[in-house]
């Protein structure tokens, strides 16, 4: 069984890489958008609430090269094979990666979160129960008044 050891990374300045850009990949980058906005998404189409945001857009076929200079990735396609290929591309290199919604795959996995001024609490069931995690995420948030 995977295990996952919580941390706090600093990302403000690292480049985070997304391998698509539909719905799949807008949720995850709704929460790292609250971080860091160094954020870089390639996907031959890429969702229409993306763009004007300030992340760099590039609409093509994922290739090995996109991943040069990269901190983390975020496999986020629809397509099983692309992803995997992104996993194994980064491990070549060192990066580690989250193939969303496989914990599997993934050397990482992001906690459902709260971020209220400076203050962060992040729930995880170690990817095993995402809508538990949830749920204990918005009691939270009601709990601390929290929108």
């Amino acid at each position: 069984m995977k295990v996952f050891l919580p941390l706090n990374v600093r990302v403000d300045d690292k480049k985070i890489l997304f391998v698509g850009g539909g719905n799949i990949a807008m949720h995850k980058i709704q929460t790292i958008e609250l971080y860091t906005n160094n954020i870089t998404v390639i996907a031959p189409d890429i969702h229409d609430d993306l763009k004007g945001k300030g992340f760099e857009l590039i609409c093509k076929e994922y290739d090995e090269s996109d991943l040069e200079g990269v901190f983390l990735v975020y496999a986020a396609t629809d397509n099983n094979e692309v992803n995997r290929r992104v996993k194994n591309d980064a491990a070549s290199r060192g990066i580690m990666v989250n193939v969303v919604d496989n914990r599997e795959l993934s050397d990482f996995i992001s906690p459902a979160i709260f971020k209220k001024d400076e203050m962060t609490v992040a729930v995880s069931s170690n990817g095993q129960n995402v809508k538990k995690s949830v749920a204990l995420r918005n009691r939270i948030r009601e709990i601390l008044g929290g929108e």
